[in-house]
C-alpha cells in the first residue's frame, strides 16, 4: 500500500514530537531521583550528626555517671570514718539518738568521746556533731572548682522540693564540687568533679548521700552535663568482730568461727605467748591423714603467700608448693591426695580430709546412720564415722545457707540439734522442702557445700608478725585450719590500731545500771528462795532440808556463817563444797556452796557473796549478779582462800587467830577504823601475815619488812579478810536460762572470786522450750527487746561455759554480745553474735603482782579458750585430750573414787582401789557466728558507725 507524501510528513512529525516527550519524562525522573537522592544524603547526614550527637551525649553522661559513682564511694568512706569519731555507751540508735548524734545534740547519745580523725589535720578542735565532723573531713578537699557550688561545706536548709515526711528540713551538709581529673592546658573547668549533699531522713537514724558528678567537657547552655544518684547509709552501733580478745585466743579441734576474729595481745615475750593458737578439726582422726597434714603443713609454710593456709590452684608461687603425690595407704596406687575436692580453687585441710575418707570417689562423705536419719543421705552406706561431733559441726555450719534471715528448726526435743521429724523453718511450702537443706544444711553429707573454713573471716593482731615470730616462731605453725575472709579482703592483717580493734575494758560499762540489770526488778532472793520452800525469810538462816536428794520438789542446803572464827561455815562438817573451777585438773581454791536445787527465780537479783550452786533451776527474764565493783586490792584473790589438807577436807591456806578478846591485846592495829575493832568487831590477826593489820601496833617497830606490807582491806567500816563475801563465784548446774544474765562490772580481774561456770546440761533460750506460750515462764515483753541485746553480760568476770569433761547433753545456745573478761567454752556450745572480753593481763599490774606489788606470772596464762587445751599449751586449768590414756580402748580423764562421776584422782596416777575410771565425753562442738545485725546492751562505750542500704540505692535526683 502506498502513502502520501502528505501522510509520510504527518507521520515524521508524530515521531519527532513523541521523542521530544520521551527526552522530558527522564529529565523529570532524573531530577526526581535527584532530589531523593539528595534528601537521603542530607538525612543521613543530618541522622549521622545527630547519632555523633547522642553519642558524645551519652559518653559525657556516661562520664559523669562515673563521677558521681566516685562521689558516693567518697562520701561512703567519709561516713564511716567520721562516725567512728564518736565512741558513745548508748546502743539503741532510735531517732532522738540518731538525730541528736547528726546535729551535736550529744546528750542523746549517753556518755560519748569524740577521737581524733583517722586520716586528715590532728589539730581541729573537736567537732559538735556528726555533720560537723563530715565537714571537718571534707574542709580538706582540695581542687575545689570554683562557682560550680558552695566554696566550703555548708550546713544548711534542705533542697527545694523535699518532701517534710521523708527529709529533716534542717541540718542538710553540701559539699564544694572536687574534680577528679586534672586539666587540661588552657583548661578552666576540669572535665570531671563530684558533690555530695548529706541529707538526714526524717525517721532520724538514716542519711541519705545525694552524689552528683559533673562532666564539664561538655556544656549546654553553659551548663555541664550532670548525673545525680542517692543512698541511705543507717547509723549503728556495732562491733566488727566474732571476738575481740585483749588476751590471747585459742581455738581449739571441733571449733568453727564465722566472722572476723580479733586478737589484741602483745605480750609475746613469754612462755606460751603466741596471741592466737588454733587447732586443725582433722588431726588424730587417723594417723595415715596425720601424715597427709603433715606434709600439707611442711609445703605451706613455705608456699602460702597470703596467710590464708590454703595453696592456690594454678598460682605460681603457692601452685607450685602442692605437695608431692605419694603412696599413703600402702596399695601400690599414687593417692591424689591433695586435690582441689571441692572445686573452689584452693587446697586445704577439708580437701584433703574429704578425699581421705571418700569411698566411691564423688568428693563427698556421707555421715553416719544416726546423722542421715531423715536427710537426703539416708539409707547410703557411711563413710565417716569417726567422730559425730565434727560431722554435726560441720554438716550444721552455716544454717542460713541461702541468706534470707529464716533458720534455724524447732528443737522438739531440746537437745540442741536437728533430728529426723523436727521441722526446719525455711520451708519453701510449694514445693515441700526445705530451703537451707537443699543447699547443704544438715543433708547428712560433708561436701563443697558446707563451705567450711576453721575462720571464716580475716584475723586481725595489734602485734607486729615479726615481734610474734621472732619471740615464738612461724605463725603457720600455731595457726592451722583454712582462713577464708570475704571478698575483697586480706586473710590476716598485723600491727591494726584502735579504731579497727576497738579496746573493750570495765571503763567502758559506764554503769552497772545497764538496761538489762533494770530489768531485773522481781522479789528479792531471798524472797524468792523462801516461797518455794514455804518458809519465811527469817527461817531460812536455820532451814533444814528435809526432801531427800533425787526429789523434784525445791530442796536448799544452807552454809552457815563463820562466828567462831575459824574461817570455815560453823556447819563444815556438813556443808556442800567443791573445787574451784569445777572439775579442773588443777583447782584454784575451795568453795563451801549453798545448794539451790529445782526453783525457778524470775528477774532475780542475787546477792554478794552467794557463791552458790543451782542445780536444775530455771531463770526467767534477767538475772542480775551482784560484786564488790572496788575490788582492787592486791590480796583480793587471796583473803579467804582454802585449800584441802591431808585428809582430802578444806582448811584456810592462811590459819588466822582472834586478836582483842584476851586482856592485855589492846595494840590495835593503827589504820583500822573504831568500827573494825573491839568492842565493835574482833580483829583476825594471820599466822603468817598479809597485810599490815596482821601486826600488832607495839610490834611494828621490830617486824622486819612490815613497810612492805599492803595496807589491810577496808569496805564499809569493817576490815574483810575474806573476799568470798564482797565477790559472786556462781556455778549454773543442769539449769534452764530463759533471758539474760548481767553482772556488776568489778574493776580488777580476779578470777577466783567472781566467776560463772555453766555445766552439765544447762541451756540458754528466749522463750522456753516446752512452754513457749506460758507468761509466767517467759520473759516479760517489756525486757524483750533487752534480753535480745546479750544473752551474758559480765565484764571483767571469768566465765567457763562448760566443764572440763562436758557431758554430751550439754548444749549451751547464748546470742548477741556476750561480754566477759576471760571466756572458756567447752563441749557443745553455739554463740550467734560475738565475743567481747574486757581483761588485758600486763605483767605487774594485778593480778600479776605478788603481795608486795612485785611483777610475777606470764600474761599468757589468761587465754580466751575454745575447744581443750592443755597445760603444755599454757591452759594450766585444763586437758589436752591428745594426752590422755586409754584405759578399756577409751581415753579417760581420772579415776572416781566416790561414785559421783567425777575424776578425783588424776588419770596419770596409778587407780585406787575401788575406783572407776572416768571417760572422756569427747570434744563437742563449739560453732561461733558473728550477728552483724545484733544491738549492744547500753553501757558499752564503742564507736558509731554506718551500714549502707544496697536497695536504696537510685539514679537520678530527688
Amino acid at each position: 500500500m502506498r502513502t502520501s507524501r502528505h501522510n509520510r510528513g504527518l507521520r515524521g512529525l508524530g515521531a519527532r514530537l513523541w521523542r521530544a516527550k520521551r527526552r522530558g519524562v527522564a529529565a523529570v525522573l532524573a531530577m526526581m531521583f535527584l532530589v531523593l537522592f539528595g534528601s537521603l544524603s542530607a538525612a543521613m547526614a543530618i541522622a549521622s550528626r545527630g547519632n555523633i550527637t547522642t553519642a558524645a551525649t551519652h559518653l559525657h553522661m556516661t562520664r559523669a555517671q562515673g563521677a558521681a559513682e566516685t562521689g558516693l564511694r567518697v562520701a561512703s568512706a567519709r561516713l564511716a570514718e567520721a562516725s567512728a569519731r564518736f565512741i558513745v555507751s548508748n546502743s539503741s540508735v532510735d531517732a532522738t539518738m540518731g538525730w541528736g548524734l547528726w546535729r551535736g545534740e550529744l546528750s542523746a547519745v549517753g556518755q560519748y568521746q569524740i577521737l581524733p580523725p583517722r586520716t586528715g589535720r590532728q589539730d581541729l578542735s573537736n567537732p559538735a556533731g556528726l555533720a560537723d565532723a563530715l565537714a571537718q573531713a571534707h574542709a580538706l578537699d582540695q581542687d575545689v572548682v570554683a562557682g560550680a557550688g558552695v566554696s566550703v561545706p555548708t550546713l544548711g536548709n534542705a533542697q527545694a522540693g523535699a518532701s517534710t515526711s521523708e527529709y529533716m528540713q534542717t541540718n542538710w551538709l553540701f559539699t564544694p564540687v572536687v574534680a577528679i581529673e586534672a586539666r587540661h592546658a588552657g583548661e578552666t573547668n576540669p572535665p570531671l568533679a563530684y558533690s555530695i549533699a548529706y541529707a538526714p531522713l526524717a525517721n532520724g537514724i538514716d542519711i541519705r548521700v545525694i552524689a552528683t558528678g559533673y562532666d564539664f567537657g561538655y556544656t549546654r547552655n553553659g551548663a555541664p552535663v550532670t548525673r545525680t544518684i542517692t543512698q541511705d547509709f543507717r547509723l549503728i552501733k556495732s562491733v566488727k568482730h566474732a571476738i575481740i580478745s585483749p588476751t590471747r585466743v585459742m581455738v581449739g579441734k571441733n571449733v568453727m568461727v564465722s566472722g572476723d576474729l580479733g586478737c589484741r595481745f602483745t605480750n609475746v615475750n613469754f612462755n606460751n605467748a603466741d596471741p592466737l593458737v588454733t587447732r586443725s578439726d582433722f588431726s588424730g582422726l587417723s594417723a595415715t591423714l596425720d601424715q597427709k597434714l603433715a606434709d600439707f603443713l611442711a609445703r605451706m609454710q613455705t608456699y602460702d603467700v597470703d596467710g590464708d593456709n590454703r595453696l592456690r590452684v594454678g598460682h605460681p608461687v603457692e601452685g607450685a608448693g602442692m605437695p608431692i603425690d605419694r603412696d599413703y595407704d600402702g596399695d601400690g596406687q599414687l593417692d591424689g591426695a591433695f586435690a582441689d575436692v571441692t572445686g573452689d580453687g584452693y587446697v586445704d585441710e577439708f580437701d584433703i580430709f574429704i578425699k581421705h575418707f571418700d569411698r566411691n570417689g564423688d568428693g563427698r562423705l556421707v555421715l553416719s546412720n544416726a546423722l542421715t536419719a531423715g536427710t537426703p543421705a539416708q539409707g547410703q552406706t557411711p563413710e565417716f564415722q569417726v567422730d559425730e561431733d565434727l560431722a554435726l559441726l560441720i554438716d550444721s555450719n552455716n544454717p542460713d545457707r541461702n541468706r534470707n534471715g529464716i533458720w534455724g528448726f524447732t528443737d522438739t526435743n531440746g537437745n540442741g540439734r536437728w533430728d529426723s521429724g523436727e521441722n526446719m523453718l525455711d520451708l519453701d511450702h510449694e514445693h515441700g522442702v526445705f530451703r537451707d537443706q537443699i543447699l547443704g544444711y544438715r543433708d547428712g553429707y560433708i561436701d563443697r557445700r558446707d563451705q567450711y573454713a576453721k575462720i571464716a573471716g580475716r584475723l586481725s593482731f595489734r602485734v607486729q608478725k615479726s615481734a610474734w615470730e621472732t619471740a615464738q616462731g612461724p605463725v603457720p605453725a600455731r595457726v592451722r585450719g583454712p582462713i577464708v575472709p570475704a571478698a575483697g579482703t586480706s586473710p590476716v592483717a598485723f600491727n591494726v590500731g584502735n579504731d579497727v580493734l576497738p579496746d573493750v575494758n570495765p571503763s567502758v560499762f559506764v554503769s552497772t545500771q545497764t538496761g538489762l540489770a533494770a530489768a531485773a526488778d522481781g522479789q528479792t532472793f531471798a524472797q524468792q528462795v523462801a516461797s518455794q520452800l514455804g518458809v519465811s525469810v527469817g527461817a531460812l538462816a536455820t532451814y533444814v532440808e528435809s526432801r531427800p536428794p533425787g526429789s523434784t520438789q525445791p530442796r536448799y542446803l544452807r552454809v552457815d556463817p563463820d562466828n567462831n572464827f575459824d574461817g570455815l561455815p560453823d556447819n563444815w562438817t556438813t556443808a556442800y563444797w567443791e573445787k574451784m573451777p569445777y572439775n579442773s585438773p588443777s583447782y584454784s581454791d575451795v568453795y563451801f556452796r549453798p545448794v539451790y536445787e529445782n526453783m525457778t527465780f524470775r528477774d532475780v537479783v542475787i546477792p554478794m557473796g552467794t557463791n552458790a550452786l543451782f542445780r536444775n533451776c530455771s531463770f526467767i527474764g534477767v538475772t542480775r549478779v551482784q560484786t564488790d565493783t572496788a575490788n582492787t586490792h592486791l590480796l583480793w584473790g587471796e583473803y579467804g582462800k582454802l585449800r584441802l589438807d591431808s585428809s582430802g577436807r578444806p582448811t584456810p591456806a592462811v590459819a588466822r587467830f582472834v586478836y582483842g578478846d584476851n586482856p592485855g591485846e589492846t595494840f590495835y592495829p593503827t589504820m583500822l577504823p573504831a568500827t573494825a575493832i573491839p568492842p565493835a568487831r574482833m580483829i583476825l590477826m594471820a599466822t603468817t601475815p598479809l597485810d599490815k593489820a596482821d601486826i600488832p601496833s607495839n610490834q611494828v617497830a621490830i617486824t622486819q619488812g612490815y613497810n612492805l606490807l599492803p595496807d589491810p582491806l577496808i569496805a564499809a567500816g569493817l576490815r574483810i579478810v575474806d573476799t568470798k563475801t564482797r565477790s559472786n563465784n556462781i556455778r549454773f548446774h543442769d539449769c534452764l536460762i530463759v533471758g539474760s544474765i548481767v553482772s556488776d562490772a568489778p574493776q580488777g580481774y580476779v578470777q577466783v572470786r567472781n566467776k560463772l561456770q555453766f555445766t552439765g546440761a544447762t541451756r540458754f533460750a528466749t522463750r522456753h522450750p516446752t512452754e513457749p506460750d506460758n507468761a509466767s515462764l517467759n520473759p516479760e515483753p517489756a525486757d524483750v527487746a533487752q534480753i535480745a541485746k546479750s544473752s551474758l553480760m559480765a565484764p571483767h568476770y571469768s566465765v567457763d561455759l562448760g566443764s572440763f569433761n562436758s557431758p554430751p547433753e550439754q548444749s549451751l545456745d547464748l546470742r548477741g554480745a556476750i561480754i566477759a573478761g576471760v571466756l572458756d567454752a567447752r563441749g557443745n556450745t553455739s554463740i550467734n553474735g560475738a565475743l567481747l572480753l574486757t581483761f588485758a593481763p600486763t605483767y605487774g599490774q594485778a593480778p600479776l603482782v605478788d603481795a608486795r606489788g612485785n611483777p610475777v606470772g606470764n600474761p599468757a596464762g589468761f587465754n580466751t579458750t575454745l575447744g581443750y587445751f592443755g597445760p603444755n599449751d599454757g591452759d594450766s586449768e585444763s586437758l589436752d585430750p591428745a594426752t590422755l590414756p586409754v584405759v578399756g580402748g577409751v581415753r579417760i580423764v581420772g579415776w572416781d573414787t566416790n561414785a559421783d562421776g567425777l575424776a578425783d584422782v588424776s588419770a596419770s596416777q596409778p587407780q585406787p582401789a575401788g575406783s572407776t575410771p572416768v571417760p572422756f565425753h569427747g570434744y563437742g562442738r563449739i560453732q561461733l557466728r558473728y550477728d552483724p545485725l545484733m544491738v549492744l546492751p547500753d553501757g558499752v562505750m564503742l564507736p558509731m558507725g554506718v551500714r549502707p542500704l544496697p536497695a536504696t540505692y537510685r539514679e537520678g535526683s530527688l
